[in-house]
């Protein structure tokens, strides 16, 4: 692997796995431009590439991370009672949200191959920008994580399950699914990055079994320089992303996503249609 193939990797898994344009629909794409392969034939690298946007999270919500973290010991300490604190209520409702994605983990697999095909993965992108706009529309609440519901929370991560499918944008489908339920726009926003921790921890814990039972095959020819830049732009790039998607989402729609998720998911059709024929 090239050291700008590295880079370009990374920045592709930054930007698309937090803007609402679907991080699993883009990689087939790429694969679909690159030739076959091209991305899975390096497990090990795809594994540093989501660390990457792990630390994103970390450093963009880091009081909120470190608030849930303090928080969490008092929790235990107190006999798991809320005692009326938010940040505990926060924490029970990202543990609710990982709850629905015990029933897809096993078989997201096979969906994602199932849905990996350049004309399924168009049209979910129009269902993306349907998703998107449709948000606007979502009731003006301001629910934080002191009056949200944990059915709230619950129904955000039963979103976030539908978003394994190639094309669906996981930080859209949650966000959206917040404000539907009627999360304020900048809490909607915290709750899906801040909830996608455990969930790109757990996938990057299941690509770590392959890595251990064919290291020299995971590894492929990754170098260190490749690895280091990969992670790097992965970070950096998500943290980009992460404050474009609270600037927008302050304006009150996410029109710009909208548009290039439409043009990206009609572009994709015609082009898999043209190639069918």
């Amino acid at each position: 692997m090239s050291l700008w193939f590295a880079i370009l990797q990374g920045i592709v898994q930054g930007l698309t796995e937090f803007l609402p344009v679907s991080s699993s629909g883009h990689l087939v794409l790429v694969q679909t431009l690159f030739g076959e392969g091209a991305e899975s034939n390096y497990m090990l690298f795809n594994v540093l590439l989501h660390f990457g946007t792990l630390l994103s999270v970390i450093v963009a919500f880091w009081k909120d991370i470190k608030e849930l973290f303090v928080e969490f010991f008092g929790w235990v300490r107190d006999g798991f009672r809320i005692n009326g604190h938010p940040y505990r209520r926060f924490l029970v409702m990202l543990l609710l949200t990982i709850v629905p994605m015990f029933a897809v983990l096993p078989v997201k697999g096979k969906l994602e191959e199932a849905f990996s095909s350049p004309l399924l993965v168009g049209l979910l992108l129009l269902v993306t920008a349907a998703v998107l706009f449709l948000s606007e529309k979502a009731p003006q609440k301001h629910k934080t994580e002191e009056t949200a519901s944990w059915l709230d929370a619950l129904v955000v991560g039963v979103g976030q399950c539908f978003a394994v499918l190639p094309g669906l944008s996981r930080s859209g489908t949650t966000i959206c699914t917040g404000l539907f339920r009627g999360f304020s726009r900048d809490f909607a926003v915290r709750f899906a990055f801040i909830m996608s921790l455990p969930v790109i921890l757990g996938a990057n814990i299941l690509e770590m079994v392959d890595v251990v039972k064919d290291p020299a095959a995971a590894m492929g020819d990754v170098t260190v320089a490749c690895c280091v830049a990969g992670i790097l732009a992965a970070m950096l790039s998500g943290l980009a992303a992460i404050r474009m998607v609270r600037f927008v989402s302050g304006c009150g729609n996410f029109r710009p996503f909208v548009v290039y998720c439409t043009l990206i998911g009609t572009v994709t059709i015609v082009a898999s249609l043209i190639k069918m024929v």
